[in-house]
C-alpha cells in the first residue's frame, strides 16, 4: 500500500466555493432559465420531453393506459380553460389547496401547512413566475431529495376531465401554483398515481429538508399541547392522521378516518375557571368538517369575548375547524412533525439552533447486513455510527403544567445543569431515509422494512479505557484501511504496525499533560506532525466528530481519525497528477468520502 500523506493537502471549503448546497441541481439537467429564454426567443410554448402528457404520466395501474379513470382525459394549459389564470393570487391562504380525484391527501395536507409560512412556500415555489409577464409555458419548483435541493421543470399542460382539473385545484379557480406543484412532484417520482397513498412526513421532508417524526397518541398524552404549540412557533410543519383499518370513511362527527389533516394552529381560552386547549385542523378536501364541540356552529363560541370569537372563528365550509384537545386525542392516532434545519430557518430561528449531521451508507448482503435482532451473532456487523450529545436543551417552563414526554421541548444551545438539579436533556432527532423507493412502485416494489437501534454507551465504557488501548470499531477501520477490506498480508501488517507506532509516539508527544487525551489545539499539532495537512474548517469538523463529552480526544479516537484520513489521502492522491497537490472538498463531498473510507 503506497502511502504518502505529506504530499496531499485536503481542504474543507464552504459550499459556495463550488456548488452551493442550497443551490438546487437541475432535475434531468433541465435549466428553467435556459428553457424559458429559448422559448421566448422562438415564440413557442414549452413542451416537456421528459414528462409528456398521456397515459404514462397519469399512472400504471388504476390510472394506467387501459383504466377507466384514464379515459376522456385531456391535457390543457390553464389559458385554454381559464380566462385570467394566476400563478399565485395575492390573497392566497391555507384554505386554497383542495384535493382532486387522487388519493394524495398526505401531499395536500403538507402543502396546506406550507402556506402558513411564506418563507417556506417560496423556497419550494420560487416567486417571479407568471402567466402574464414572460410567460413561456414553463414553471419550476424546488424539492429536497436525499441531502440536496433539486429544481424540477414542468410545462403547464394539466390533466382535465369534463372541463375541470382532474387532480388538485385551488379554491380560487384562477390560481394554479398547487396543481403545477403536484405535477412537478409527479414528474420527480414518475407519475401521478405514484402519489396515491403516503405519509405527510414524506412531503414535509421533501418541502423543507427537515427531519420528520411521528408521535403515537394515547387516550391521555401529557405535554402534547405544549409540544404542538412550540412546534408551530418554531415553524415546524405539523399534521395528524385518523388511522383506519378499512380505508377512508366519514364518521358521524364529520371526521374522515384513514385521512390526513394539517394542524394549522393552537389556542388556549378561559371559560370561567376552566382552561380549554384548542387545536385548529384542516381537511385538505376543502370541505367536510368536525361538527362536535367548538365546531363552526357550536354555541360555545358565544361564551367568548367578541374580539376572541372574531379572531378565531370562521363560519365557512372550507375544511378548517377547531376542536378541543381531548376530542382530538379520542379521534386521532398520530401526529407528524417536521422540524426544520438551520438552512431553511436561517441563522437565528425563534426556538434556537439545530446541528445537522448526515451519514450515508447501505446494507450489503453477506458483508454488513447483520439482521435486526441484537442477540444475533452477526448483529454487530451492521453499519454503526457513534453520536456524542454535548449541549443540553434550554429548559422552558410549561405553564400548562403538563409535563410528560414532550413537555421539555427546547432548542439546543445552553450548557450546564438544568434547573432544580434535574439531569440535563439534549433533544436529538434521528431519521432513516430510503432512496427512490416511491419511484419503484410502478415495478411492484414497495418500501423495504428497515430500522435502527439506539444504544446508550455506559459512562464507565467511555471514560475508563486504557490510554494505549483501541476499540473494536477502530480495529475494523485499520483492517479496512490497510487490508483493503480483506485479511492482512504480512506486508500490510508491517505497514499497519509501523503506523500504529508512529501514531502512538505522536500522540504521546502532543499529550503534554499526560492525561491520555488531547484538546483541539493539541490534536491540530499532532495531525500535522503525522503528515495530515488540513485547513481550519476540516480540523474543526474532525474535532467535533471525534471529541468526547469533555471536548477531549483520546488515543482510540486519534487512531480512528488518523486511519480514516490515511484512506482518504490515499484515495485523493490517486486522482492527482504526480500524486501531489491540494484537494478541496465541500462539506457534502467530505461527508460522502468519509462515510465510505
Amino acid at each position: 500500500m503506497a502511502y504518502s500523506s505529506g504530499r496531499v493537502t485536503i481542504q474543507l471549503v464552504d459550499e459556495d466555493a463550488g456548488t452551493e448546497a442550497c443551490d438546487p441541481q437541475p432535475f434531468r439537467g433541465q435549466s428553467y432559465e435556459a428553457i424559458r429564454a429559448a422559448c421566448l426567443d422562438s415564440g413557442i410554448l414549452f413542451r416537456d420531453p421528459y414528462f409528456p402528457p398521456g397515459p404514462d404520466a397519469l399512472g400504471y395501474d388504476r390510472l394506467g393506459p387501459n383504466s377507466e379513470k384514464a379515459k376522456g382525459v385531456e391535457w390543457k394549459r390553464p389559458r385554454e380553460f381559464c380566462a385570467e389564470p394566476q400563478f399565485i393570487c395575492k390573497d392566497m391562504s391555507r384554505t386554497d389547496v383542495c384535493q382532486g380525484r387522487l388519493g394524495n391527501c398526505w401531499f395536500l395536507a403538507a402543502a396546506a401547512s406550507l402556506t402558513l409560512y411564506p418563507r417556506l412556500l417560496y423556497r419550494v415555489v420560487p416567486p417571479g413566475q407568471s402567466f402574464q409577464d414572460g410567460y413561456a409555458g414553463v414553471f419550476h419548483f424546488q424539492l429536497w431529495q436525499f441531502g440536496r435541493w433539486v429544481d424540477v421543470v414542468v410545462d403547464d399542460r394539466l390533466p382535465v376531465c369534463d372541463g375541470k382539473l382532474m387532480f388538485v385545484r385551488s379554491e380560487q379557480r384562477e390560481e394554479f401554483w398547487a396543481p403545477l406543484l403536484e405535477k412537478a412532484y409527479a414528474k420527480l417520482h414518475g407519475s401521478y398515481e405514484i402519489m396515491q397513498g403516503g405519509h405527510m412526513n414524506e412531503a414535509f421532508v421533501d418541502f423543507t429538508g427537515g427531519v420528520g417524526e411521528v408521535l403515537y397518541l394515547r387516550g391521555h398524552t401529557p405535554g402534547l399541547f405544549f409540544a404542538l404549540r412550540n412546534a408551530l412557533a418554531k415553524e415546524s410543519l405539523v399534521g395528524a392522521t385518523a388511522l383506519s383499518d378499512r380505508g377512508e370513511y366519514r364518521t358521524e362527527e364529520g371526521l374522515v378516518k384513514g385521512h390526513a389533516y394539517s394542524v394549522t394552529g393552537t389556542h388556549k381560552v378561559s371559560l370561567g375557571f376552566t382552561k380549554v386547549r384548542l387545536l385548529r385542523l384542516r381537511n385538505p378536501w376543502g370541505r367536510i368538517e368536525w361538527n362536535g364541540a367548538w365546531s363552526d356552529s357550536c354555541p360555545r363560541w358565544d361564551a367568548l369575548p367578541p374580539e376572541w370569537r372574531d379572531a378565531l372563528l370562521v363560519r365557512k365550509e372550507d375544511g378548517e375547524f377547531w376542536m378541543e384537545l381531548q376530542d382530538f386525542l379520542q379521534h386521532f392516532n398520530t401526529v407528524q412533525i417536521c422540524s426544520l434545519s438551520p438552512e431553511v430557518l436561517g441563522p437565528s430561528p425563534a426556538g434556537g439552533s439545530w446541528h445537522i449531521h448526515t451519514f450515508q451508507g447501505r446494507w450489503v448482503r453477506g458483508f454488513n447486513s447483520g439482521g435486526c435482532q441484537p442477540s444475533a451473532e452477526t448483529f454487530w456487523t451492521n453499519p454503526q455510527f457513534r453520536l456524542t450529545l454535548l449541549e443540553p436543551d434550554e429548559e422552558k417552563e410549561d405553564d400548562d403544567d403538563e409535563g410528560g414526554p414532550w413537555g421539555g421541548w427546547g432548542a439546543a444551545g445552553a450548557r450546564g445543569p438544568a434547573r432544580g438539579g434535574r439531569t440535563p436533556k439534549c433533544t436529538v432527532l434521528l431519521s432513516l431515509i430510503q432512496r427512490n423507493q416511491r419511484c419503484l412502485r410502478a415495478k411492484g416494489l414497495t418500501y423495504l422494512t428497515v430500522g435502527f437501534h439506539v444504544f446508550q454507551i455506559p459512562e464507565e465504557r467511555t471514560n475508563t479505557r486504557n490510554p494505549g488501548e483501541i476499540g473494536l470499531r477502530t480495529c475494523e477501520q485499520l483492517l479496512h484501511c490497510f487490508g483493503h477490506g480483506q485479511s492482512l498480508t504480512l506486508h500490510h501488517f508491517q505497514q499497519l504496525w509501523g503506523h500504529l507506532l508512529m501514531w502512538q509516539a505522536t500522540f504521546d508527544k502532543f499529550d503534554e499533560d499526560t492525561s491520555g487525551t488531547m484538546n483541539s489545539y493539541e490534536l491540530r499539532l499532532a495531525l500535522n506532525a503525522a503528515g495530515f495537512h488540513l485547513n481550519n474548517q476540516l480540523t474543526q469538523a474532525l474535532t467535533s466528530r471525534y471529541r468526547d463529552s469533555r471536548l477531549r480526544v483520546d488515543f482510540d479516537h486519534f487512531v480512528s481519525c488518523a486511519a480514516q484520513l490515511t484512506c482518504i489521502f490515499c484515495h485523493c492522491s490517486q486522482h492527482l497528477h504526480g500524486g501531489a497537490g491540494v484537494v478541496c472538498l465541500t462539506h457534502r463531498q467530505w461527508t460522502e468520502v468519509a462515510t465510505f473510507s
